[in-house]
């Protein structure tokens, strides 16, 4: 009899044997969601490379030639600033004021010539007319700038933000996208 108390003892488990390990619901929604995110980062590198990404700029003009000639009009008034005297190299306000309205109004007509190129398309005309905006806005604000050089030798240069960017770098931005370099923000006011 003793060795049936024996086995029965031994086949009974023991209160102390640690029940198997089964991992948490929290630790594998875990790594479901880890997996995931990792899946997913490879995912939109994937896509970014697919070349499925790619899309031409809102504000790209459809016309090359359009931007060509957007291009020679700048050219030729970015020349012709630059051979005028530098509002940079003025002894006073009053002389950089001067300099400014004199280059602004070389601006001024560059913006007429670029307002009488004709887009073909409704696109361009959109880019075209909010581009000239532009100009016309940062034409406004070296006016004004040069008004209150004669009030406050220290007065500052203010430039407006449109939708959250600053003028300048919106109008370099659209320029570059369209490879119309010269007709970006000028810097001759400083």
């Amino acid at each position: 009899m003793a060795s049936d108390d024996t086995t029965a003892v031994r086949d009974r488990p023991e209160a102390d044997d640690p029940a198997p390990h089964r991992p948490s619901i929290g630790s594998r929604l875990f790594k479901v969601v880890a997996g995931l995110v990792v899946a997913a980062s490879f995912g939109v590198w994937g896509y970014a490379y697919s070349g499925q990404a790619d899309r031409p700029p809102p504000d790209l003009l459809a016309d090359p030639e359009l931007a060509a000639r957007a291009e020679a009009i700048c050219a030729d008034a970015v020349a012709d600033v630059e051979a005028m005297p530098s509002a940079l190299d003025a002894v006073d306000a009053e002389d950089r004021a001067d300099q400014i309205l004199a280059t602004t109004a070389r601006f001024e007509a560059m913006v007429a010539e670029l307002g009488r190129l004709e887009p073909t398309s409704e696109q361009d005309q959109v880019i075209l007319g909010g581009f000239i905006g532009d100009w016309n806005t940062l034409l406004g604000n070296r006016r004004a700038y040069a008004e209150a050089l004669t009030e406050d030798p220290a007065a500052p240069f203010l430039l407006s933000a449109i939708g959250g960017e600053r003028l300048d770098r919106r109008m370099t931005r659209v320029a570059d996208t369209n490879r119309m370099y010269a007709c970006g923000a000028p810097t001759d006011v400083g």
